[in-house]
């Protein structure tokens, strides 16, 4: 039978992290190996998480002398497991009940296949913020998919269920890149023909907290790391959407720049003229 590992990475989350463990011990379908990859956090986290291991004996804790970042983190964690078929959570969200397994039934046997849910933003007191239906994706092609991905201005596919060998063939996360990098890997993933099931339901559950890294760095920095990503993958893009698309997805960063740099303008210029 195709085994499954989950994998969880946290760091200074503990007031949401048994949420997040306890949503993939209670799937419907029983996931073989919970790897929870602790980043060096000081918060009570490891406690929790050993008393957990302690009581469920699917959880494996990895604890990091050193914070690694979020994608090396999750990279080393990933590749140590020993499922099959992957897939990952952040600390402080987590998962519907049916994710992984109608998952597993969209792939229908497949273990080449890539299956993904719609996404649920929320609020850190589980408070629904967005409903992202994904569920177009599933339906492009490989050009589509990566067309799709580079001219990307909003929701993100997270937490796909996908084989172990393709994530490792694709190069894995990259290390050292802390925003965007699961954009960064599906740019790559979908290069490759595999098809991309969708399960049909609401899997993940999205939080956004005040000390997330989405929410913590700034928009210059958000654009500045979406920009590297392109570029580090322009090759890839360029084979598949061409030069004249790539460049266009480019344009459209550029102008949210720009539009980010006229909004924090306007703002100072309120500010000075005594208005909030």
């Amino acid at each position: 039978m195709t085994t499954i590992s989950c994998i969880i990475v946290n760091y200074n989350k503990e007031k949401f992290l048994k949420q997040a463990i306890m949503s993939v011990v209670n799937q419907t379908m029983a996931v073989a190996e919970v790897i929870v990859a602790d980043d060096g956090s000081t918060d009570g986290s490891r406690e929790l998480i050993t008393s957990l291991a302690h009581e469920y004996s699917q959880i494996k804790p990895i604890f990091r002398e050193k914070n690694l970042g979020v994608a090396a983190n999750r990279d080393l964690a990933i590749r140590a497991a020993k499922g099959e078929l992957i897939t990952t959570l952040d600390g402080d969200d987590w998962y519907l009940p049916q994710k992984i397994e109608k998952e597993f039934l969209a792939l229908q046997g497949s273990t080449e296949a890539i299956a993904f849910s719609d996404v649920q933003l929320v609020r850190s007191e589980d408070e629904p913020i967005v409903y992202w239906d994904n569920s177009d994706f599933a339906h492009l092609n490989t050009k589509e998919r990566l067309r799709c991905l580079a001219h990307w201005s909003g929701s993100l596919i997270r937490d796909m269920l996908i084989p172990k060998k393709l994530y490792i063939e694709a190069g894995g996360m990259q290390h050292g890149s802390n925003l965007y990098e699961d954009w960064d890997l599906q740019i790559r993933l979908a290069a490759y023909p595999n098809q991309w099931k969708h399960s049909g339901i609401l899997g993940v559950n999205y939080r956004k907290t005040d000390s997330g890294l989405s929410t913590t760095n700034s928009r210059l920095r958000h654009i500045q790391a979406q920009y590297q990503i392109l570029m580090s993958n322009q090759e890839l893009l360029k084979e598949h959407i061409g030069e004249l698309d790539f460049w266009l997805a480019m344009v459209k960063l550029i102008v949210r720049v720009a539009r980010s740099a006229l909004g924090v303008r306007s703002k100072l210029k309120r500010l000075r003229l005594g208005y909030p």
